[in-house]
């Protein structure tokens, strides 16, 4: 689908290991190719969201996912702004990020990467993710998703064992 300019993610995870560089989402045309994901840093829990425009990056890393644990992060982009929210409270901020070209995307990644070899695969449970095109959400909206996360509950998709091809 067509997306890019003002973007806001929300995400639900709990992460068994963390892998490196595996991604929760990338959404790309290939490698260094106008992407946009969210993963942990190399085999640490450190947070990156990250946002290709050609094959020229910028990236924030900020605060730990949780290991074994639900994480619920939040990540917009708006300008130059980009921000990650944990657990409903701003952890991260940017201000010489950008925004994702508007285009169409032929990749729509969940748990795995446009970049092949590099990256490992996700391992955990993805709670689920949601897109808002053309909104940033604010300090309050991401504190108030977590919240009704908390709430709500939520349907869970789990990853352990998940691989690619025929099987």
């Amino acid at each position: 689908w067509r997306f890019g300019g003002v973007t806001s993610i929300e995400v639900l995870v709990r992460y068994n290991t963390f892998n490196y560089n595996s991604r929760i989402f990338d959404f790309g045309s290939g490698p260094k190719s106008d992407y946009v994901n969210l993963h942990n840093l190399g085999s640490t829990s450190t947070i990156v969201w990250s946002v290709h425009q050609g094959s020229t990056w910028k990236g924030l890393d900020t605060s730990n996912f949780d290991s074994a644990t639900w994480t619920h992060v939040t990540v917009t982009v708006k300008g130059s702004v980009m921000k990650v929210y944990k657990n409903g409270a701003l952890v991260g901020i940017k201000t010489d990020g950008y925004e994702p070209n508007v285009l169409t995307r032929t990749n729509h990644i969940i748990g795995a990467t446009n970049w092949g070899g590099m990256s490992r695969y996700f391992d955990g449970t993805i709670g689920f993710v949601k897109m808002w095109h053309g909104v940033e959400l604010t300090d309050s909206d991401a504190s108030s998703l977590y919240l009704a996360t908390l709430k709500r509950g939520s349907h869970f998709w789990d990853f352990r064992g998940c691989t690619t091809g025929a099987g």
